[in-house]
């Protein structure tokens, strides 16, 4: 909450009327979020963290859109102003989207059970109505959690500031959704099946596009758009704003040309170069090519149509002499080369098209090219909000689009329009690569005969694509940050929804970064992992436990340590070249051995009883100090060498009692045993 704003604070001594016209005055004369003077307007806009944020104060009762749309009813419009204002006055977000469908859906069940929208009416009948709303309004069970609890958050709002002291309570009955991305029970792989194609459909697009050549030009058309999806993860709608020169090389670091195409992404990522993996560079560049030669004809009459505007052009397919005026009649044969059409007579009623009917109307009965002009540039120009524009920056002419084609550009029955440039949406994208049983025939799958192993239907929308190249960079290493760029999106995180790697593999990939191959004993002490008897050089199955001073091998299941925590000069103590602590360590150690030593040496030279003893335990404790710093500072050591006091500098005492007595003290493998012959004969052998 900012300093300068002061929370509402309700008056028991007033009505709830009364602290409801407080707090709507308050929102409307001294809160200033989204403008001083906007309180009249519908449509607040507003910035936070660098991001535009809009709060449209529309109703669900009536369609609405960006563009038109119903206000909410009085009086309730006053309260939702009052209150998103005081919500983003309190706490500013990015987006208000869930707040505001609170306010709606509020607003609808006070209107359903009560027939005006008032706030000071609300109550629990109506708080029983609030589901039906909900399952009405908002199909998405995510949706209803999160704006569900935007309206548990309202309805708090209004019983704590007295509006409605009596309201009953209500909780967000709406519970959290599993996040099916990341789950990996039945359900979450499931879904991820759902999501990411498997590496034959998409092979199966590989092979449309080789033989798309002798297919025709829809095969063609689709399957290259399909191979830029392929080629850089992105949304089926971000090719149709590619200029024709899209393509771009540049070199590496290493000299080599790396393809890249210039890409706008749609959900607020970043703008620039979307690089081509190299297997994939002479696929661009062929699938760019055949865009180009499609779209050609559709581009040029696009660039007409902004040179010339209203003005029809004389097409190819027309069948009037040069002279023939663009205010001189059409007759019925004209008009269909002109238009590609194959109409058998024209009236002024049905079925002859409303269009037609207009144009005759407001020409006397008559049909010209002028009227056409007029007409058609109309109709094809309102496909285009932001002509000649194809895109909102406004960067992309619709005459230098690389997906510009014709209208009936791929039609079975008709004729390319001449007169005519559009671009395809994503749905018909998605027709051609998934096979529906409503639209027989029309992927072109079908079409061409093309089925997977199992006979099974190929359902590849555009997104699939996405999906797919996403796991495959995930896979092969790429990182987040790379991933996101590449992508086009606006957040890392968003990474985790188009990752449908397997549990095993991401465990795997975790254990690599963990655990790699090459890992040394200084790696695994640095990420605290488990240092085995092998990595120390002792032929045993086992874990050493890492100290202070280095590796102790010490078999704790056997007897306890004998050494009471002495470790300097334990010979089952390991030191590791390269661990820092372990150095720093003795080198302390050494110094304040010295000093014992020193002491002691004082002491002997004066004569002091027993001083002698101490002068030895203490020069054999240092001389064994000194000895591991040399090793250990010896540049000639490679880091992670293990340096332990030899087995002879300090012999255990059952091995210097048999030493004594002139016995074997070493363990001799079962290979190199010898039994006499007594032994042999105890045997039965």
């Amino acid at each position: 909450m900012s300093d300068d704003i002061v929370p509402f604070k309700p008056k028991a001594d007033l009505t709830a009327e009364q602290n409801l016209r407080a707090f709507i005055e308050r929102g409307r004369d001294k809160l200033t979020a989204f403008g001083v003077g906007c309180w009249s307007e519908n449509n607040w806009k507003a910035t936070f963290s660098n991001r535009a944020v809009s709060s449209r104060f529309s109703t669900n009762t009536q369609t609405s859109t960006s563009y038109k749309y119903t206000p909410l009813a009085s009086p309730y419009i006053d309260f939702a102003k009052a209150y998103i204002r005081d919500a983003f006055s309190n706490r500013p977000v990015s987006n208000l989207q869930r707040h505001l469908e609170a306010v709606r859906v509020l607003e609808e069940a006070l209107i359903d059970t009560k027939g005006n929208a008032d706030i000071l009416l609300l109550d629990g009948t109506v708080l029983d109505y609030l589901d039906e709303v909900f399952q009405r309004r908002m199909s998405s069970a995510t949706g209803r959690n999160k704006a569900g609890y935007q309206l548990e958050t309202l309805l708090n709002f209004c019983r704590d500031n007295e509006f409605t002291p009596s309201l009953p309570e209500w909780s967000n009955p709406y519970g959290r959704q599993k996040d099916l991305t990341i789950a990996i029970d039945k359900k979450g792989k499931e879904f991820k099946s759902e999501k990411m194609p498997t590496d034959e459909e998409m092979m199966l697009v590989a092979e449309l596009f080789h033989r798309a050549p002798s297919l025709g030009a829809e095969a063609e058309y689709f399957t290259s758009i399909m191979a830029l999806l392929m080629s850089a993860p992105s949304r089926g709608s971000e090719p149709l704003t590619l200029p024709v020169d899209c393509l771009e090389w540049e070199k590496d670091t290493s000299g080599k040309n790396q393809l890249g195409i210039r890409w706008v992404p749609v959900k607020n990522g970043r703008e620039g170069l979307k690089w081509v993996v190299p297997i994939m560079q002479d696929v661009v560049v062929e699938a760019v090519a055949r865009l180009k030669r499609i779209s050609e004809p559709a581009r040029k009459t696009a660039k007409f149509a902004e040179e010339n505007p209203n003005v029809f052009m004389r097409h190819e397919g027309c069948i009037t002499s040069a002279s023939h005026g663009d205010e001189a009649p059409l007759i019925l044969e004209q008009l269909n080369a002109a238009l590609s059409t194959n109409y058998d007579s024209y009236t002024l009623a049905a079925p002859t098209p409303k269009w037609l009917i207009n144009v005759l109307e407001n020409n006397a009965g008559r049909v010209n090219y002028k009227a056409l002009g007029e007409c058609e540039y109309t109709k094809y120009i309102a496909k285009f909000k932001n002509w000649p524009y194809v895109d909102k920056a406004r960067k992309v002419k619709a005459s230098d689009a690389l997906m510009l084609c014709r209208e009936n550009e791929f039609h079975m029955e008709f004729n390319p329009r001449g007169y005519s440039f559009t671009l395809p949406t994503v749905n018909q994208i998605n027709d051609r690569f998934v096979q529906k049983e409503t639209r027989e025939g029309r992927s072109l799958w079908e079409k061409h005969g093309i089925q997977k192993s199992n006979k099974e239907s190929i359902r590849l929308n555009s997104h699939k694509a996405r999906h797919w190249l996403s796991t495959k960079a995930e896979r092969g290493g790429m990182d987040e940050l790379t991933l996101a760029n590449w992508a086009g999106r606006a957040r890392i995180a968003d990474n985790k929804k188009y990752d449908h790697r397997t549990a095993e593999e991401k465990a795997e990939e975790a254990r690599a970064l963990l655990i790699p191959e090459d890992a040394s004993i200084l790696d695994k002490i640095e990420v605290n992992l488990p240092v085995s008897y092998e990595d120390i050089g002792k032929d045993l199955i086992g874990v050493a436990i890492v100290t202070e001073l280095g590796v102790c091998e010490h078999d704790f299941a056997m007897t306890p340590c004998q050494r009471n925590g002495d470790c300097e000069t334990c010979k089952e103590m390991v030191c590791i070249k390269g661990y820092s602590d372990s150095l720093e360590l003795l080198k302390k150690r050494e110094i304040e051995v010295s000093e014992q030593l020193n002491k002691s040496m004082d002491s002997h030279s004066m004569g002091v009883f027993g001083a002698d003893r101490w002068v030895s335990a203490l020069g054999w404790r240092l001389s064994h100090i000194r000895t591991k710093i040399q090793i250990l500072e010896d540049a000639n050591n490679p880091d992670g060498t293990p340096v332990r006091i030899p087995d002879e500098f300090d012999p255990s005492p059952i091995k210097s009692a048999l030493m004594d007595k002139g016995m074997e003290v070493e363990i001799k493998r079962s290979e190199t045993i010898e039994l006499d012959g007594d032994v042999y004969d105890l045997l039965g052998m």
